[in-house]
């Protein structure tokens, strides 16, 4: 009897695995993982990003994870107490073997003994708990070069799913003109590969480009008269539209999510017009079931991409739970 009901038991484990995947598909596909804003459970809710990472390492064959990408929001104060979270995360997936790439937000560089911002970068806790050195050194998972080879704020990895080449491009919040242009730099350089661009500050949630540096410090010219950052718009006109091999963009700050297709026309009758897809994540405003706090619920998406069939797919998934949120939505890079 029993070892009937033991057979029962694996048997219905079986089918309910089946069904928390039934969006898998026998093409051929690589994962990257979009990790939205962490701010809160790096402050609050620390278990909640713990199982996020753990959902991720459980995951990484089944969904044939080669990234994980945080949009930044990393904390949501810039305390000691919040990077320590952050460390020991995504030390979860260090030691599964899973790269990933972080950009900072514009929490992550508040001024940390007053909580708000005054127009500088402070970035002191990013650099102490990811100094480039726990990217670049010998032996690591990670291949890539930085704007500042003492600096993790502006960065890009490389990696490669079978024949297929890929560059994340990894900018600061408003990035400034002199990152914009050695961006293109390196993006011109890798000219083979697809280049998918991540900063945190970019859309909202109607998919409108922001123009917002003045909510966080980052509008007007520094002391040296330099612009301390750019808007997205600009992003889109210096980097975006003159780089004909970023495939699509990536960012959070506003709640909510939204994908949208843009077509930029060739320069000439010989260059065709291309496709860039621009993706907004964002759940920090959610809220766990019974409470009134946010705290973002434990989602994340997975960013599904068919090589072969020049096509993405995005899911929104659950840690907590394993449980999708929406049907699967499918963007064609191709015409």
């Amino acid at each position: 009897m029993k070892t009937k009901k033991t057979c029962i038991l694996i048997l219905l484990i079986f089918l309910q695995s089946l069904i928390s995947f039934s969006f898998l598909n026998k093409d051929d596909f690589f994962s990257i993982i979009i990790l939205p804003d962490t701010q809160h459970y790096s402050s609050s809710f620390p278990d909640i990003i713990y199982k996020q990472m753990d959902w991720i390492v459980e995951n990484k064959n089944l969904l044939n994870i080669q990234y994980v990408v945080h949009l930044g929001d990393i904390t949501n104060n810039n305390k000691e107490y919040a990077w320590e979270v952050a460390d020991k995360s995504f030390k979860i997936l260090e030691n599964a073997g899973i790269p990933y790439s972080i950009v900072y937000g514009d929490n992550d560089i508040k001024n940390p003994e007053k909580n708000f911002y005054d127009g500088f970068r402070h970035t002191e806790l990013l650099h102490k708990y990811f100094p480039v050195t726990r990217f670049d050194k010998p032996g690591s998972w990670w291949s890539g070069g930085f704007y500042d080879p003492e600096k993790i704020d502006n960065y890009y990895c490389l990696f490669n799913y079978k024949e297929y080449k890929f560059l994340i491009m990894n900018l600061e919040l408003a990035p400034r003109s002199a990152v914009l242009k050695w961006a293109d730099t390196i993006i011109s350089q890798n000219a083979t590969r697809k280049v998918i661009l991540v900063t945190h500050d970019y859309l909202n949630r109607n998919g409108k480009r922001l123009a917002d540096l003045n909510t966080f410090g980052m509008d007007g010219k520094d002391n040296n008269g330099k612009l301390k950052g750019n808007n997205a718009e600009t992003v889109f006109k210096k980097l975006v539209k003159k780089s004909p091999n970023i495939i699509m963009v990536l960012c959070g700050h506003k709640e909510g999510t939204f994908q949208k297709e843009v077509r930029i026309e060739g320069s000439s009758d010989s260059v065709k017009t291309r496709k860039v897809f621009e993706i907004l994540s964002d759940f920090q405003d959610e809220k766990i079931k019974g409470s009134d706090e946010k705290s973002g619920k434990g989602l994340l998406r997975v960013l599904k991409i068919y090589p072969e069939k020049n096509e993405i797919g995005i899911l929104t998934v659950s840690a907590l739970t394993g449980k999708t949120k929406e049907e699967e939505i499918h963007l064609y890079l191709g015409e």
